[in-house]
C-alpha cells in the first residue's frame, strides 16, 4: 500500500503542483520495489521459544524512517471467489489473533542508504492457549527522512511529495499439535468469453491452522492425457471455509469435453517445509465441455 501526501505552502502554479503529483504516481510501484525490502516475508515462531527475527533493508538513495505495527486480518473469498481482505472481525480476532502480544525491538528508527535492521520480535501469548496456530500482520511503514528544519528550503512556495509505504507481512506463533488440510467440497466452471475458464472449489478448511500451500490446475482431455496450461498454480493461505477460484487459459483448447482438476498441497517455493503446517495432498475434478 502506498500514501501519497503533498504538503507544502501557498501555490504559484497549481497545475505544476498537479504534474508533479502525476509523476509520483506513475513512479510509485518502481519507488516502492527500491525502496525498503522485507525478509523473511512470513515469519514462523514456536511458543516454546517464542522469538523471532526478521531483517529490513533499505535499498533507496535516501534515509528512511521506519516504524511497525501489528494488527489481525486475515484473507477470504465472496460465493464468486472473489479475495479480499478482512480486518474487522471481532471474533475471529479473540479466538485467532496474537496481535497484542507481540513486541517489535526496536520499533521506530531511521535506516540510512543501504543499510540493514535486524527487527526481534517477542510474542508474550498466555501460557494456556490451545493447541493450534495464531497469527498477527506485521505492517512495516517506510518513509523518507524529512530534512532538518535548518535545513529545508526558506521559498516562499514550495511544493513536497512524500511517500508513506506500508509492507504487510505474516507471523504465525504454532502452539503444540498443530494440524490443517482441505476438503474439498462441490466443483463448478464458468467460461467467459476471453478464453479464460474459472474453476470454483467449495473448500472446508480442517485441523486447528491455516493452510500455507499451493493449488494447482491439471486439464484433461477425453483420453486422460494432461494438457500444459499457462499459470495453472497459484501460492496462497486458506484460513477458513471459502470458495477458491482459479483461472484456466483454454482458449487454445479445440472443442470437446475436457476435466478440470485442483491439487492442494502444502508446499510453496517462498516458505521453507519445515516452517508449513503439513497435510495429505488433496484433489477432485470437474467435466467441462469446451465449444
Amino acid at each position: 500500500m502506498i500514501i501519497i501526501r503533498q504538503q507544502g505552502k501557498k501555490s504559484f502554479a497549481m497545475k505544476k503542483i498537479i504534474y508533479i503529483l502525476f509523476c509520483y504516481v506513475l513512479l510509485a510501484p518502481a519507488y516502492a520495489t527500491a525502496q525498503v525490502t522485507i525478509a523473511p516475508t512470513n515469519l514462523f515462531i514456536d511458543s516454546q521459544s517464542r522469538f523471532g527475527t526478521y531483517m529490513i533493508i533499505n535499498g533507496s538513495n535516501q534515509a528512511q524512517e521506519i516504524s511497525i505495527e501489528f494488527l489481525f486480518g486475515y484473507s477470504d473469498t465472496d460465493e464468486q471467489g472473489n479475495r479480499s481482505l478482512v480486518y474487522d472481525d471481532p471474533q475471529k480476532e479473540t479466538q485467532h489473533s496474537i496481535a497484542d502480544q507481540v513486541r517489535a525491538f526496536p520499533r521506530n528508527f531511521t535506516l540510512q542508504p543501504g543499510q540493514r535492521q535486524i527487527v526481534r520480535l517477542r510474542v508474550n501469548a498466555p501460557a494456556d492457549l490451545d493447541d493450534g496456530t495464531y497469527w498477527a500482520r506485521i505492517k512495516t511503514t517506510s518513509s523518507p527522512e524529512a530534512p532538518p528544519v535548518e535545513l529545508q528550503s526558506t521559498e516562499t512556495v514550495t511544493a513536497r511529495v512524500g511517500f508513506k509505504i506500508e509492507q504487510i507481512t505474516g507471523l504465525y506463533l504454532k502452539k503444540g499439535d498443530v494440524t490443517t488440510g482441505i476438503v474439498i467440497g462441490d466443483m463448478r466452471t464458468n467460461q467467459r468469453e476471453d478464453g479464460i475458464l474459472e474453476v470454483l472449489a467449495d473448500v472446508n478448511r480442517i485441523g486447528n491452522s491455516p493452510f500455507l500451500g499451493t493449488i494447482t490446475a491439471n486439464i484433461y482431455d477425453s483420453n486422460n492425457k494432461k494438457i500444459n496450461t499457462p499459470g495453472n498454480f497459484v501460492s496462497t493461505t486458506i484460513f477458513f471455509d471459502g470458495v477458491h477460484k482459479q483461472e484456466i487459459n483454454v482458449s487454445s483448447l479445440a472443442p470437446g469435453t475436457y476435466r478440470a482438476e485442483l491439487v492442494f498441497e502444502t508446499q510453496r517455493n517462498d516458505i521453507s517445509s519445515g516452517d508449513i503446517v503439513q497435510s495429505e495432498t488433496s484433489s477432485k475434478s470437474v467435466t467441462f465441455s469446451k465449444q
